[in-house]
């Protein structure tokens, strides 16, 4: 591909080679799963060649991203393209409806209970800024014409800065940010909008979009297994079945209350039938059918439409709706078996009571992934943390023979990271004592007082960080910060701004975390303000149900059970947290793994080989020697 349209006066070394991979892949019309470290500049590299080979032959970019922070970095990239190459590059930024919407009641909605409570308002023309967009033969008003060449005219924008102007004038902004995104190059947006079947349909339409002429770059890959299994899984609560019933009541449905407090019932008789003693069980389809069948004496299909139709009327005025959620459940419960595991599992709440849930848990992310990459032109996979490529490869349904799997160097002087395994502690379930805890606790205390500045300790639970904190904090003199579950956008964002804030006056602070948690993924920790990271133990899942579906799924599909259902993931975890030091080029850092099980072959495989980490019982002496250079 000639004359790339790169942001930048020159492409890095490394950088180079991940362009031309992507170019060749576009080109070809296949499919690229990157692994690519850390500042190797992967969005400017992405981008350049998908959309000099989009605009050459009339095509979309569809750039999926998690991370909010991410989606400016993408509009910038291609404002800078724009500049450079002097040209008109189209952009549309666009994140959940819900987060783009102005009316307060948004927030304090779900994703699906927001777009129900949407639709009823644009619907009954009930919705001042959506009316304003559009006219009630849903055609563009003139007013929003003008507002939409308006925007069209600027540099691309962030989707913060469309909904600031869509506020200002009284406009709906998803709406606009749609509009725009209908003769867009380039549309940024979340994986929902495309991995999320039902979203994906009505989302492409929208736009006068297809799969079948759009290039998909897909950043930060390594989370999109687990993302579309969430998306595609289903859960009921016996809670939800009670809540649904006092709704009905409140708003004037009796007899519909009795059903769903039938509904409820079923719930519970199946839990008295079939769990007895354990805590959960697999079932069958057609037991929960039945049961439902039997307990309200309707037709299961009957029952959903109709469940459906109430919920419609109680969004109306209560904005969200119990009972649609039960409606949701009914119809994805007649859903596929193969992919899927159905769980009936008793919990304890908060309160030391008894709740029931049944799941309909996909254990295929394929079931979505594999029909958007096989129609559209090309996938770019890329992340830090994308070893090996063909687990992703293959649970996401790429086809092999169009799939190139690609590892790039680090671009950081090798002399400037340091990653050591300590193999003398382990947070093995049968091995974990007070006296395990303590000796972890002795072992980040003496490491870390040979770091100069800051330190990250990341664990794989909560319980195991409070453990291993009773220790650490009767040991070490450092300031110590600790992640909470319960923490909200705003205390973590403090937490992190004052923890930052201590290595710039000099000192050297403490966080505590959990992999796979806020501080563990998706935030950067420049220079001083994070000097090493201990990973303490090895996040595997919890051993229930779901994950030995998961593991027997990817047995019976890939020969590889264990493998992609339990190990690989939790490296992924722990390898993302691990990657928190070392930022920028000029980052220097250490990151040491604790737990004898890193030594192992199953796990160090997992391990960049660039990283060449040593197995050492004495960490602290050697991270002494390491930052005394």
């Amino acid at each position: 591909m000639k004359d790339i349209l790169f942001p930048h006066e020159s492409i890095r070394p490394i950088q180079d080679k991940l362009v031309e991979d992507i170019a060749l892949a576009v080109e070809s019309k296949k499919s690229l799963i990157a692994h690519a470290p850390t500042g190797l500049g992967k969005t400017a590299a992405a981008l350049a060649p998908a959309v000099t080979y989009a605009i050459m032959n009339g095509y979309t970019v569809f750039f999926l991203t998690p991370k909010h922070t991410q989606h400016r970095i993408a509009v910038e990239t291609l404002k800078q393209i724009g500049e450079k190459h002097n040209m008109d590059i189209r952009v549309a930024d666009l994140i959940g409806k819900r987060w783009m919407c102005v009316i307060d009641i948004a927030e304090n909605l779900t994703s699906r209970e927001f777009n129900e409570y949407c639709k009823d308002l644009r619907d009954e023309e009930r919705c001042p800024f959506f009316n304003a967009v559009m006219n009630n033969e849903f055609k563009l008003n003139k007013s929003a014409e003008k507002y939409i060449n308006e925007l069209k005219a600027k540099p691309p924008m962030h989707s913060e800065e469309v909904v600031s102007y869509c506020k200002k004038e009284g406009i709906c902004s998803y709406e606009i940010a749609c509009q725009l995104a209908k003769d867009a190059n380039v549309i940024i947006a979340d994986y929902f909008h495309i991995f999320s079947p039902h979203v994906r349909a009505a989302f492409l339409n929208h736009l006068k979009k297809d799969l079948s002429k759009s290039i998909i770059i897909i950043d930060e890959a390594h989370n999109l297994p687990d993302r579309i299994r969430s998306i595609l899984t289903n859960r009921l609560t016996n809670i939800i079945a009670r809540r649904a019933e006092k709704e009905a009541r409140a708003f004037g449905y009796i007899e519909e209350a009795i059903t769903l407090g039938y509904i409820a019932d079923a719930l519970e008789n199946l839990s008295k039938a079939k769990l007895g003693k354990e805590k959960e069980i697999l079932i069958k389809k057609e037991d929960f059918v039945e049961e439902i069948k039997k307990s309200t004496g309707k037709d299961y299909e009957d029952l959903i439409s109709e469940l459906g139709e109430i919920s419609s009327e109680v969004r109306k005025q209560a904005k969200r709706s119990f009972i649609g959620s039960i409606a949701e459940f009914l119809e994805a419960w007649q859903g596929e078996d193969v992919g899927f595991a159905r769980i009936l599992r008793k919990t304890k709440s908060k309160t030391g009571n008894d709740y029931l849930t049944l799941s309909y848990a996909c254990l295929s992310p394929s079931a979505s992934s594999k029909e958007v990459f096989s129609e559209s032109i090309s996938n770019i996979l890329m992340s830090g943390t994308l070893i090996p490529g063909e687990l992703y490869r293959d649970v996401l349904g790429l086809d092999q023979g169009k799939t190139i799997i690609k590892e790039y160097p680090s671009p950081f002087p090798t002399q400037n990271r340091l990653v050591l395994i300590e193999p003398s502690t382990t947070t093995k379930f049968t091995e974990r004592s007070d006296e395990q805890f303590k000796k972890i606790a002795e072992e980040c205390v003496r490491i870390i007082e040979n770091v100069p500045h800051n330190s990250a300790v990341f664990f794989p639970s909560y319980q195991i960080l409070r453990q291993v904190q009773m220790h650490f904090e009767c040991l070490s003199t450092r300031e110590l910060f600790v992640e909470a579950p319960e923490m909200s956008k705003e205390q973590k964002e403090l937490i992190l701004r004052q923890f930052k804030a201590v290595a710039d006056r000099g000192k050297g602070a403490v966080l505590f975390g959990v992999m796979g948690a806020s501080f563990g993924e998706g935030v950067d920790f420049p220079g001083k303000s994070l000097e090493t990271v201990i990973i303490v133990g090895i996040p595997l899942g919890h051993p229930d149900l779901e994950t030995k579906s998961l593991i027997s799924f990817y047995d019976y599909k890939f020969k590889k059970g264990w493998d992609y259902g339990y190990i690989f993931p939790a490296m992924t975890r722990a390898l993302q947290a691990a990657g928190r030091t070392i930022r920028s080029q000029s980052d220097r850092g250490a990151i040491i793994f604790m737990d004898e099980r890193y030594s192992w072959k199953n796990y160090l495989k997992c391990i960049p080989p660039e990283w060449k980490p040593i197995v050492t019982k004495l960490p602290a002496d050697k991270v002494k020697v390491f930052f005394s250079k």
